[in-house]
């Protein structure tokens, strides 16, 4: 920017977690932070209509949990006290052809349902933060701009909770869009003249369904546990999670398109007693059945490259969904969420003692960086399906080779009996660990080393570069380094 910012009003479109994450960081730079929600705000944790995804399992990964803690301090007990399920100290199953593994959970998580998740942080937002205003039934319209200028000064919003509902302006400081897959930003951005960069797409064809079991008390004990599904044979992946202290999810998920899974109550518990392994089938007889199966289908993941634009609006800001959707599947957006407001946060502080030249560009091209990892790992792990194709001008050097050396490093965890690889694979997952700390040349020769078969030595033949300075060039060009320890700083 080439004028002072100001710290006056800021807006931010869309009351999901993204925007009160967000809310909650600007709370402390600016004087008044108001939230833009279509909806309308539940007196209880209900599930809203701007969020058909949230019947379905949602689970925070530790970094997200560390990230909300420090905003919300509590958050996990409160949800805890609410019902949620405390995983620490419970024990979970990872199950695949090859075998599985047991781990026991050591940080206190609580799982819950998306919409206790929302009420929390909503309630501990409207009772602690007299900054923040929640104002309901409003949809933004369009951006404003000052005459002239590539300023962005205030949205034009509709007041729907008077019919046929009344146009009015909103004069901000900052606007951040965090209002999600469906975000009108694109063409708002394009109605102002502006050229936008080409996007990635991840055409996924993903569909999954949920039915929630409750679970009696003569029940055994239940273990939470992922059969991992078999994209060749086209196998779902199945989840079995427990969710709040008397129920359980059992989640069902494929991608490519070539087969969703069922939402027929029949034929539920005939396609989870199809995967690949009969636990979870198995574990429902002992349940009773407390919903029907109900889907979600994702055609395809987008990743905007607004850090490209040379003329990005001064005053504006977009996290979220709205910047870089991942495959929910994973579990992995509301910690890319967290990890933006951190994000934010950081680059706010800088701003205040003015260091820097573009607030705007700099923080875009900074959560940017946050989604890089997620956004790889996605496509790795999606691509493996038929049918699944990348678009754009982002593309994943050697994907087979990585593809392949996960699938195998998995394989070399169960089958030699340690946890602590597997481990190591789920951080890397969590946004916790480099993707170079698991596929290296030394981890390769370990694997080679405990095959006496010999057979992963014969697939590395068709990579191998013959000497180990050009191997560690090879594993570097096919896996980056995302410079996580940046990313996680909280200063």
């Amino acid at each position: 920017m080439t004028q002072p910012m100001k710290f006056e009003r800021a807006i931010v479109i869309g009351g999901g977690i993204t925007g009160m994450l967000a809310a909650k960081v600007l709370s402390t730079f600016y004087h008044q932070v108001l939230i833009i929600e279509k909806d309308e705000r539940p007196d209880s944790p209900e599930n809203r209509l701007g969020t058909p995804q949230a019947f379905h399992p949602h689970r925070m990964l530790p970094l997200g949990k560390q990230i909300v803690e420090r905003l919300f301090p509590g958050y996990t007990k409160e949800l805890l006290a609410m019902g949620g399920f405390n995983t620490r100290h419970q024990t979970s199953r990872f199950i695949t052809k090859d075998g599985e593994l047991t781990f026991t959970d050591k940080e206190e998580t609580a799982v819950t349902r998306r919409a206790m998740l929302e009420w929390v942080l909503m309630q501990r937002m409207v009772n602690e933060e007299e900054r923040v205003q929640f104002l309901e039934k409003h949809e933004a319209i369009s951006l404003q701009f000052k005459e002239g200028t590539n300023q962005v000064i205030g949205l034009i919003v509709k007041n729907r909770q008077v019919k046929p509902g009344s146009i009015h302006e909103m004069k901000a400081d900052l606007v951040i869009d965090t209002s999600g897959r469906m975000s009108k930003l694109p063409k708002w951005l394009k109605d102002a003249g502006l050229t936008l960069p080409q996007t990635d797409e991840l055409n996924v064809f993903l569909g999954y369904s949920t039915r929630y079991y409750r679970i009696p008390k003569e029940a055994p004990h239940m273990q939470s546990m992922v059969i991992v599904g078999q994209p060749h044979q086209k196998i779902p992946t199945g989840l079995f999670e427990r969710v709040d202290h008397d129920l359980v999810a059992v989640l069902l998920s494929a991608a490519g398109g070539s087969h969703y899974p069922t939402t027929d109550a029949d034929q539920f518990d005939a396609e989870t007693a199809a995967l690949t392994h009969p636990a979870i089938a198995e574990a429902i007889t002992h349940l009773t059945p407390y919903t029907n199966p109900k889907g979600f289908r994702v055609p395809s993941c987008v990743r905007h490259h607004y850090e490209q634009l040379q003329d990005w609006p001064s005053g504006l800001l977009v996290m979220g969904d709205s910047l870089c959707t991942l495959d929910p599947i994973h579990g992995q957006g509301m910690t890319k969420a967290a990890l933006e407001a951190q994000t934010l946060d950081r680059m706010l502080k800088q701003a205040q003692k003015k260091e820097l030249l573009s607030f705007e560009k700099d923080t875009l091209q900074q959560m940017q960086r946050v989604n890089e990892l997620g956004w790889w790992l996605c496509a790795i792990a999606d691509m493996a399906w038929e049918g699944v194709e990348l678009k754009g001008d982002t593309t994943i050097p050697h994907l087979k080779f990585v593809q392949e050396f996960l699938n195998r490093y998995v394989q070399y965890a169960i089958v030699t009996k340690q946890p602590e690889r597997l481990e190591a694979y789920h951080r890397m997952h969590s946004f916790l660990t480099e993707p170079r700390e698991i596929i290296n040349l030394e981890q390769l020769h370990d694997m080679i080393q405990a095959d006496d078969s010999g057979e992963t030595a014969e697939w590395w033949s068709q990579w191998d570069q013959k000497n180990d300075e050009h191997n560690r060039a090879f594993f570097h060009e096919a896996v980056p380094d995302f410079r996580l320890q940046h990313l996680l700083s909280f200063d």
